[in-house]
């Protein structure tokens, strides 16, 4: 890790990550390579599926098998802006998570696009339609994607719907979406299971509730697990060369944004030369060399 740090003692990225993390005093847990090595931990996973989806009783989710199915990135936004982790449920359900660290107007159709892969990927040919298994995508978010201010709960659910009763017409799609933003801190004694994990992935969680917390075996793991992750020399590197490729990506979207705007100022600019030009010669009667004497 010695040499991995002399590399980048003069890398302006990586001292502003870790300049960051020493004001905040830990690493950001939606970053890529640490949720990775968190869920890895099937303890770890179980209890935070088994928080967001609610399954208690004879519903608790007991078991897991991780599968391979990890979506290839199309282009390089998603190389930047995503991460899923995926696995079946003894009941045949799959289930994707995915974290999503890059804002994405689209990102209800990309995660539709994203479900549709693994329900219809779990059909062998020539199968009945009744062996399709439920998909389940639950969406980490950095942003927001519902802003209308009636929609200010951290956590929303979708499913399909009869629009008259608004009851659900099949268990088949279900999807999940945890805007970390929107998440408002409370006292920890008046948090749910899934707020906890919540104000966990948000950075919400003062000195005082992370040592509260240290005393729950699960959520007390994943505090030491975020605490330590750093001190392993290929975490450390992965988690800096991850969080320096999102630097990258946002300062060349803010460059693309900025050239966007002083090209539409010099196009709207042009538009208005010509109208005024028309409008002398057409309506004023002007000449155009007169129209360009005027308006110079």
């Amino acid at each position: 890790m010695a040499i991995f740090q002399n590399d980048l003692k003069d890398d302006i990225r990586a001292q502003t990550i870790l300049s960051e993390i020493e004001t905040v005093g830990h690493i950001s847990t939606t970053n890529d390579a640490f949720a990775k090595k968190l869920f890895s931990h099937k303890d770890i996973f179980l209890d935070f599926l088994n928080s967001i989806l609610e399954r208690k009783g004879k519903n608790l989710i007991t078991d897991l098998a991780y599968t391979d199915t990890e979506q290839h990135a199309e282009n390089s936004y998603e190389k930047i802006s995503r991460l899923d982790i995926c696995c079946t449920l003894a009941s045949g359900e799959q289930i994707d998570l995915e974290v999503q660290v890059a804002n994405d107007v689209a990102w209800i159709g990309r995660t539709l696009f994203y479900w549709s892969k693994l329900f219809t990927g779990s059909l062998v040919k020539g199968e009945s339609y009744s062996k399709l298994n439920p998909v389940i995508c639950i969406n980490l978010l950095k942003f927001n994607i519902f802003t209308d201010k009636s929609k200010q709960k951290p956590h929303s659910i979708a499913k399909i719907c009869n629009m008259d009763d608004r009851e659900p017409i099949t268990k088949l799609l279900e999807l999940h979406f945890l805007e970390l933003q929107k998440f408002k801190k409370k006292k920890l004694s008046e948090m749910s299971r899934a707020e906890k994990w919540l104000a966990y992935f948000s950075g919400k969680l003062t000195k005082m509730d992370e040592d509260a917390m240290l005393h729950d075996q699960i959520l007390g793991k994943a505090i030491n697990i975020r605490n330590e992750f750093m001190k392993d020399p290929d975490n450390y590197a992965a988690y800096l060369n991850r969080e320096m490729e999102i630097l990258d990506y946002k300062s060349m979207m803010q460059q693309k944004f900025e050239e966007g705007e002083v090209k539409g100022r010099n196009e709207g600019r042009e538009e208005t030369t010509v109208r005024h030009l028309t409008n002398l010669i057409k309506n004023k009667k002007f000449s155009v060399e007169e129209a360009l004497i005027t308006l110079l």
